[in-house]
């Protein structure tokens, strides 16, 4: 189990890995203004390398959950709460994998069913799945008697995913698009982490 639960460390080293490599390898590219998505493209230069470190990304997640799902099975209290913040952490990994697989639409190019698919996998899967994980396993901290105070630092989490998700929607044609994104990456990121060392710890 401890292997399952050490892959929630390596979530948002590997997000990070991804886009600064491919924005070295990708002359023109801005942190600042250009999405992770735009990376991974049609026609993306470097495409296959970054798309394979995405499906890694992603397969970090679904074992990450699927750790946190043998914690929450084997603890009495707010095992409800727990399942369902966990499997949604599973949910995010599955989801990632089919952003791989339907790419975000190349910038300046007509809309394709591929990136429609792109677009309601991120905000009908990834954006909830990270406020519903947050918010229930705050929940099940809770109710279990584990982890002093983690719920209310989720709970803030759960907050600032949807501050940032609005921020990203008001900025997502500005030049400061790519940078609301990473941003948001580290909220999310940064609690995942959190959770991976305390039930290490633990």
């Amino acid at each position: 189990m401890g292997a399952l639960l050490a892959c929630g460390l390596l979530i948002g080293p590997m997000y990070e890995f991804l886009y600064v490599l491919g924005g070295a390898l990708r002359p023109g590219y801005s942190h600042i203004s250009d999405s992770v998505s735009e990376l991974l493209s049609p026609g993306a230069p470097n495409k296959r390398l970054l798309a394979l470190i995405q499906i890694v990304y992603a397969l970090l997640h679904v074992l990450f959950g699927l750790g946190v799902v043998s914690v929450v099975s084997d603890l009495p209290g707010g095992r409800t709460f727990g399942l369902i913040g966990a499997w949604a952490i599973v949910a995010i990994g599955v989801a990632t994998v089919g952003t791989a697989i339907f790419p975000q639409d190349a910038e300046g190019t007509p809309a394709t069913t591929l990136g429609q698919i792109h677009k309601v996998l991120v905000f009908g899967v990834l954006v909830p799945g990270s406020i519903v994980s947050t918010v229930f396993l705050g929940l099940w901290s809770s109710q279990a008697d584990v982890f002093t105070g983690f719920d209310v630092y989720s709970y803030i989490t759960a907050g600032l995913i949807v501050v940032m998700g609005g921020v990203g929607g008001a900025t997502l044609k500005t030049r400061f698009a790519g940078l609301s994104e990473r941003i948001a990456a580290v909220v999310t990121h940064q609690w995942l982490f959190v959770l991976a060392l305390l039930l290490l710890v633990r």
